[in-house]
């Protein structure tokens, strides 16, 4: 629940100020959802098809639920002292709400695992442990058969669990991946193109990557995408839609839209203002960003704004050439 690892990007994160308010006028409906208790802290936001919100708590190990219309979220699976839930993702066709976790309380053994909740009743139905001998699931997501994808940000590797298996191997890893300094934070959000591969990004360099999924399964390389303006220190990611991803970016605090084309990225921001804003996730509302705090948890100066809360935020409609 507390990788030291993250240190150097929360203290990053810590020294920013957020210098524009957030956006006020969102559309019809709640504009925010609100998290229970002073000691939330935020990190992971999915959404089913319905609008539910599921959020997961660094600082109590719980995951909240927020049904649509609901302004303030319950506590849908109990948290439990030095454990963390970090990215999640809902599986409906399978009746299951995928998380990363971290357990302090496991070391020398593998603390990090990807839990499998049951997404109707919050049962926990299985925990994967990540390959290797440490590690950190940071954010997962799921491809149009089921498989399931998360990053390894202490193994700088994207990891799978095949529809059907009960172990998580090492799907993806490249030179490319690697901190560009001992402890830094790497592989970070995760998401599917909803066609036939994955984008990533990389916190500590700011890099955007595909990997194609290939026939047999496997990852194909890794390619680059620039983006400009560059990304800072993102964190989550979702794609949109029309060749469209939405970054969350931690430090500057923003939520960025990043179109593509070809084999590049242009950057324009959708909203600042946030606190260390750690995830996104979509509904047919809007997009929803999770202000994470984190580094009041970790040993920043000062307090976080209570209650936590979920912002939601107006995309606009994706624009044709020439439009």
């Amino acid at each position: 629940m507390r990788p030291t690892r993250w240190m150097s990007l929360l203290t990053l994160a810590a020294a920013v100020t957020a210098c524009e308010p957030l956006p006020e006028d969102s559309g019809p409906g709640l504009t925010e959802v609100q998290l229970p208790g002073a000691d939330f802290y935020p990190e992971g936001l999915a959404a089913a098809s319905d609008g539910t919100l599921y959020v997961g708590s660094v600082g109590t190990g719980a995951i909240a639920r927020a049904r649509p219309g609901e302004l303030g979220a319950h506590v849908f699976v109990p948290g439990r002292a030095a454990f963390g839930v970090y990215g999640l993702a809902v599986d409906e066709a399978h009746d299951t709400l995928w998380a990363c976790t971290y357990d302090d309380a496991l070391p020398p053994a593998q603390p990090a695992h990807l839990a499998a909740y049951a997404l109707g009743t919050g049962e926990l139905k299985a925990s994967h442990a990540l390959p290797g001998a440490s590690g950190f699931c940071n954010d997962v997501t799921l491809d149009a058969v089921g498989n399931v994808y998360a990053t390894d940000t202490f193994a700088n590797t994207v990891v799978r669990l095949a529809l059907g298996d009960d172990a998580l191997t090492t799907w993806a890893s490249d030179a490319a991946f690697a901190p560009t300094a001992e402890g830094n934070f790497t592989l970070n959000g995760i998401a599917f193109d909803k066609s036939g591969g994955l984008y990533v990004v990389k916190s500590d360099t700011g890099t955007l990557f595909f990997i194609a999924i290939q026939m047999d399964g496997s990852a194909a390389a890794p390619v680059t995408i620039p983006v400009a303006p560059a990304l800072e220190s993102p964190d989550g990611l979702e794609w949109v839609d029309a060749q469209r991803l939405l970054v969350v970016e931690n430090a500057p605090g923003r939520a960025t839209l990043v179109t593509l084309t070809g084999d590049t990225g242009t950057a324009e921001v959708l909203a600042n203002g946030f606190v260390e804003p750690t995830a996104a996730a979509l509904t047919e509302e809007g997009a929803w960003v999770l202000e994470g705090q984190l580094g009041f948890l970790f040993g920043g100066p000062g307090a976080p704004s209570l209650p936590f809360r979920a912002h939601r935020l107006a995309v606009p409609p994706a624009t044709t050439p020439g439009t």
